[in-house]
């Protein structure tokens, strides 16, 4: 073919003729590559072919993870401090000059109010205690999610290619192997 012939052509149908031909790697030349594979080979040459390992990955499901949310009960002891209120008797004596004779007659007080169960006059204080009371809330203290980690390792491929070879019968020489 006239090498004007391949400037009439594009990049890709020079790369499918030069891959028809048997030229390997053709993906990978750029034009001028192409053109000098083509205009060089004449039917007097023979390509050599081999294969090489392809290695891909595919992507397997080994197990999956979820987050579930349950309840547990268990028992809390809290210390609380409370308070109560107690009695206490207070004596206070009068002292001897301000002790004087009561006038009165009814200083105790009329003779009904002594009539009574309770034998007189009550004085009543109300006394007090704090109890403690039990009561829950709700609080947030964690959030937990999960995400992905992706971790590499290299692993060892090994499998078997073919290749050819060319053995070439020489005149004087017998037949010569290329290695």
């Amino acid at each position: 073919m006239n090498p004007d012939a391949f400037d009439a052509m594009t990049t890709e149908q020079l790369r499918e003729r030069v891959t028809g031909r048997g030229v390997h790697g053709a993906d990978r030349m750029d034009r001028q590559e192409l053109t000098a594979a083509l205009a060089g080979s004449g039917d007097d040459a023979m390509t050599r072919s081999e294969e090489e390992l392809v290695v891909s990955t595919e992507l397997w499901e080994t197990g999956r993870a979820r987050l579930r949310k349950f309840v547990v009960t268990e028992d809390v002891q809290i210390t609380v401090r409370v308070r109560r209120e107690g009695i206490r008797l207070e004596r206070e004596p009068i002292a001897e000059p301000d002790q004087r004779p009561v006038r009165d007659p009814d200083v105790f007080g009329p003779a009904e109010v002594f009539a009574t169960e309770a034998g007189g006059v009550v004085h009543e204080i109300t006394l007090h205690e704090e109890r403690p009371v039990i009561t829950t809330e709700i609080v947030p203290v964690e959030r937990v999610r999960l995400s992905k980690v992706v971790e590499t390792d290299d692993r060892l491929i090994s499998g078997s290619v073919r290749k050819e070879r060319i053995e070439a019968d020489l005149p004087g020489e017998g037949a010569v192997r290329e290695l």
